[in-house]
């Protein structure tokens, strides 16, 4: 105890005094095991590198039991030890640093793979190897967000998309070689923050006009029919029951579009049911006048009351002469449909996005959305399709089919159809439904968005 405080006093006066102490050995990287032949029973090390200089000793180390003999840097076992844990432990002035616990055979990883980040962690994303041995050793990488694999994503390098917003990103590295049982591991971890999104209205349909006039003929077009005349067919695919015709969309005294659906006049015109049709309502688009690409599109809507019902708010790929549905895209921001009043659906449809089920989902609506106005919207981005309802997210559909066709213009449609696969039986006693469209916009987020007036 003498001896101690004596050295710890002489401590203390070299330091006030502003004199050198000796400085501690520490490594600034462990020991590496490298195999130094392709017989997996070989080995060569690198030394640590030290903070410090001095003479180093070494020591092998298999099942955590030193092996008499081996203190140096190269190390050579028989078969018999082949799946035994192997490690090598250096010292340097009573300062031990040892090196990983590789398994002999196995491909030895000395340091994990790292993420280097591109000027921040919203843009690309770039893996820096680790350092193993045998050196040939093959890698494959896998992405990860959290503990879900991101699909497709097997490269050195990463953009994060949007669904990865506020979560913690690695790869996984795996290698492999002939003659070398495998060895994965798993990088480092970077968080990708939660980005702000700043929208700037760019378009918007306020449906100004004379009461009883038909929609801005510069922007909408009736699409009338019942589909015959239409790659749809008949019942625009959907064996829906009515037929549509341009006076069914008028502008109203409070400045909104309603779509009125009736039978009074219906038996005029001929359905693709071989005989008088049951019901006329409205349907209008921006197609060949106004498309979009990317952003936030909103409406205000009032639905419609009564099974049998349904209206939508919804968008096409502006190719869709070119490649039919659903090869062109189908974006729903929202689908409203009187079998089931209290509730709203956005889904998308692509050939294998769902194709005629789609992707999405619906959200609940305590008070209805016949009873008064709703905003139904969307987030269109280039890897990631979100659904609002009054502000409110309640549903997202991230970029994961091969299929994703929602990276090019579309154009709107508003309509109330009648019947059909998603409307269902209509009510026998229902002679009129609307649907009314107070406003809709159209936003840039984060300066993403386009649009086309042709």
């Amino acid at each position: 105890m003498r001896n101690f405080r004596l050295i710890l006093a002489s401590l203390f006066t070299l330091v006030a005094l502003g004199l050198p102490v000796a400085e501690a050995a520490s490594a600034e990287r462990i020991p590496h095991i490298n195999y130094s032949d392709s017989s997996g029973l070989k080995f060569l090390a690198d030394p640590a590198i030290w903070k410090v200089s001095g003479k180093s000793t070494y020591q092998w180390y298999v099942n955590g039991k030193a092996v008499p003999g081996a203190t140096k840097l190269n190390f050579t076992v028989n078969k018999a030890l082949i799946g035994k844990k192997i490690q090598l432990k250096e010292s340097r002035l009573g300062t031990i640093s040892a090196s990983v616990v590789g398994v002999i055979g196995q491909i030895i990883i000395n340091s994990k793979p790292q993420i280097e980040e591109f000027a921040d962690s919203t843009s690309s994303l770039r893996v820096v190897p680790g350092a193993v041995s045998p050196k040939t050793s093959k890698v494959v990488y896998q992405w990860y967000k959290g503990p879900i694999d991101i699909p497709g994503a097997k490269f050195a390098s990463y953009k994060p998309a949007t669904a990865d917003q506020g979560f913690k990103i690695y790869v996984n590295a795996k290698y492999s070689l002939k003659g070398f049982r495998d060895n994965s591991t798993d990088s480092s971890e970077v968080a990708i923050p939660i980005i702000s999104r700043v929208y700037k209205q760019l378009w918007e349909e306020d449906f100004v006009g004379v009461a009883g006039s038909l929609p801005n003929s510069q922007v909408w077009t009736s699409q009338d029919g019942d589909g015959s005349n239409t790659p749809a067919g008949g019942g625009w695919g959907n064996r829906e029951r009515q037929t549509y015709i341009p006076s069914q969309a008028t502008i109203t005294d409070q400045g909104a579009l309603r779509i009125v659906a009736t039978k009074s006049g219906a038996d005029k015109y001929t359905c693709y049911y071989k005989g008088a049709c049951e019901w006329v309502s409205g349907k209008y688009i921006t197609k060949g006048k106004v498309t979009f690409k990317y952003g936030r599109f909103e409406a205000r809507i009032k639905g419609p009351v009564g099974a049998g019902t349904w209206g939508a708010f919804w968008m096409l790929g502006a190719d869709i002469d070119d490649r039919p549905w659903p090869w062109c895209g189908e974006i729903d921001v929202t689908e409203l449909v009187g079998k089931e009043p209290l509730q709203s659906y956005g889904y998308l449809h692509g050939l294998l996005s769902g194709g005629f089920g789609g992707r999405g989902t619906t959200v609940s609506m305590p008070n209805g959305f016949a009873s008064e106005y709703h905003t139904y919207a969307v987030d269109w981005l280039p890897d990631q399709v979100d659904w609002y309802l009054d502000g409110v997210l309640f549903g997202s559909q991230p970029k994961v089919d091969k299929d994703w066709v929602f990276d090019h213009p579309f154009y709107l449609i508003v309509n109330l159809a009648m019947g059909g696969n998603l409307g269902g039986p209509i009510d026998p006693t229902l002679n009129q439904a609307s649907m009314d469209f107070d406003w809709i916009r159209f936003y840039s987020i984060n300066g993403v968005g386009e649009v086309f007036k042709n």
